[in-house]
């Protein structure tokens, strides 16, 4: 599980890759979240180096890898899916076969968009619960039970003392950092490019974590982007 395309192209193709040093009855399950042109690469020089192989992002963040609940979205030849499985299993709460190759990828790439999506929404629906003069405990109780609700909501939940896995509590210390949801959702971006999709939303929560990272807060986690909306709101009430 690397960060990105250009990682996992290193660690399987060069000269001193997996695939230079492997058995090719070895079963590779590669987990990163990259472009799916890269997944593309790497599938096809597994094959034609005798390897089997699959593409399986996950979702959960870590406390679902922690907890052994994560989504694996699974894209590859059907006998290879089958068996990663067999060893995917201890660490997931869903294993999904998501079809042909790479596009275990294209789920991944299209879910985190909604997620950050949702988180950017989720920020913006607690500064003005806050401001509205609603209690955040009671405020997240409503949403988390209603149409509002989402994982980002339930998970990350960036106004401290209320959700105990969000980073909020803990200054954001990274669980997730704005540079990779930044590179995450820029995936989003170029899919949508090669596909004529507009991602209007998608576009501008883009600008939004760049805003982040160009303030030096790279390395701090993405739920930090509550910040943009109002920076009391770092301190507990």
């Amino acid at each position: 599980m690397l960060p990105k395309g250009d990682h996992a192209r290193t660690v399987y193709l060069e000269a001193d890759g997996v695939l230079a040093h492997a058995g090719t009855d070895t079963l590779l399950v590669d987990s990163s979240t990259i472009d799916v042109e890269s997944a593309r690469a790497l599938h096809d020089a597994a094959a034609a180096a005798g390897f089997r192989f699959v593409d399986a992002p996950v979702s959960g963040g870590m406390s679902g890898a922690q907890a052994g609940t994560l989504t694996f979205m699974v894209g590859g030849e059907d006998g290879a899916v089958r068996d990663a499985s067999g060893f995917i299993e201890p660490m997931s709460g869903n294993i999904i076969a998501t079809g042909a190759a790479t596009t275990g990828q294209a789920a991944k790439i299209c879910n985190n968009l909604m997620l950050f999506i949702n988180l950017a929404a989720t920020a913006e629906g607690a500064v003005l619960a806050d401001r509205l003069g609603l209690d955040k405990q009671v405020f997240w109780d409503i949403a988390s039970v209603s149409s509002g609700d989402s994982w980002a909501l339930r998970t990350w939940y960036p106004v401290p003392g209320v959700v105990p896995t969000a980073a909020s509590n803990n200054d954001f210390a990274p669980t997730f950092t704005a540079e990779l949801a930044n590179k995450d959702i820029n995936l989003a971006i170029a899919a949508a490019k090669e596909t004529d999709t507009p991602l209007e939303i998608g576009e501008h929560v883009q600008q939004l974590f760049q805003r982040l990272i160009d303030s030096g807060q790279a390395g701090k986690d993405c739920s930090q982007i509550i910040k943009l909306v109002d920076d009391t709101l770092n301190q507990a009430k």
